[in-house]
């Protein structure tokens, strides 16, 4: 296929041309697997790693090794797996297993340990009980209007669709607009309301053993020559917004879980949300943590070790579509 890592990195938004970065995988789909919103499917999974080049993919722990010697090249690139999600094992890792190649998974801890982690259920909820995500986005702004007008009429006022999540091209403006309510006007208890009020309307009820993995899965990826990393433990969306107390024992509590289950502590992580601070950077190096990854390719000048790059699937995947045609 005559597509290359170049032409991946000049379809970024920002135009920059990056050096060694990571690939940041989510939701994938099956007949198992409902598919929704940026999912992709197991064929283009193996053709986003076509195009890349196996031969410029290096196995994490490699990766690893590089980065922290400062001997990563431009054309060197690894894979990364967030949210510990059973579609990816369902669906991605058979693909991984067949090209022989190993990847980077972060996980977030509160699911393992009986807490129920809200952002996969809603996203479950909109994929599975709305015909497309725009009827969701409109039945979610019907009732955030109703349960909080004050706060809806504020948000119109203040959002403007070009320049908010600018780093994130494959957001329509709706996407746009829902995250705005969701993270600036609702926060999080109002969201969460205005949530459980749609979700008994449609009378939906989520089945966890659908959506993540297991403990053992984790000890499997890790035998198998997988590096697993930390992600926090509930997953906030705006984790820099908390206090440096609860930031580490977001941390603390995904660290311990996944030193007891490993048998090692981690020494790798990705932020999610991309949301960090200077407090969650000394966190994490006082922890042993010694890489990091954030969630988007814009240039930073002078970008610490927890501040590696990644390009979404979303990005790859319509790169691709755009080259050679849907699959």
């Amino acid at each position: 296929m005559a597509y290359t890592v170049g032409d991946f990195r000049r379809s970024a938004i920002t135009g920059f041309q990056l050096s060694a970065y990571g690939i940041m995988f989510h939701h994938f789909f099956n007949e198992t697997h409902p598919r929704g919103q940026g999912a992709i499917s197991a064929s283009e999974l193996e053709a986003i790693l076509d195009a890349l080049g196996q031969d410029n993919i290096l196995p994490p722990d490699e990766w690893q090794r590089r980065a922290l010697s400062g001997r990563l090249a431009e054309k060197d690139l690894c894979l990364t797996f967030d949210d510990a999600l059973k579609c990816q094992l369902d669906v991605a890792l058979p693909v991984l297993k067949a090209m022989g190649l190993t990847a980077f998974w972060f996980v977030y801890s509160g699911v393992f340990q009986g807490k129920q982690e809200v952002l996969e259920i809603y996203r479950h909820f909109r994929t599975t009980a709305f015909e497309n995500i725009d009827d969701f986005y409109t039945e979610f702004s019907d009732t955030a209007r109703t349960l909080f007008p004050e706060e809806y009429a504020l948000a119109l006022v203040g959002f403007d669709a070009q320049s908010y999540l600018a780093a994130y091209p494959f957001y329509t403006n709706n996407d746009r607009l829902f995250r705005y309510l969701r993270d600036e006007a609702l926060g999080v208890q109002r969201y969460q309301e205005a949530m459980s009020r749609l979700m008994q309307e449609k009378k939906f009820d989520a089945l966890r053993a659908q959506l993540w993995m297991s403990d053992d899965d984790i000890r499997a990826l890790d035998r198998d020559g997988h590096v697993i990393g930390l992600h926090s433990f509930s997953h906030p969306t705006r984790l820099a917004e908390l206090s440096p107390e609860a930031q580490k024992a977001e941390y603390r509590q995904n660290f311990d879980h996944l030193s007891a289950t490993l048998g090692r502590a981690p020494t790798t992580m990705s932020h999610p949300c991309n949301s960090y601070s200077r407090d969650t950077v000394s966190i994490l190096q006082n922890m042993g943590i010694k890489l990091g990854f954030r969630s988007n390719m814009e240039a930073i000048a002078q970008a610490s070790m927890f501040e590696f790059p990644r390009e979404d699937q979303a990005n790859l995947i319509r790169a691709l579509r755009a080259k050679i045609g849907s699959y």
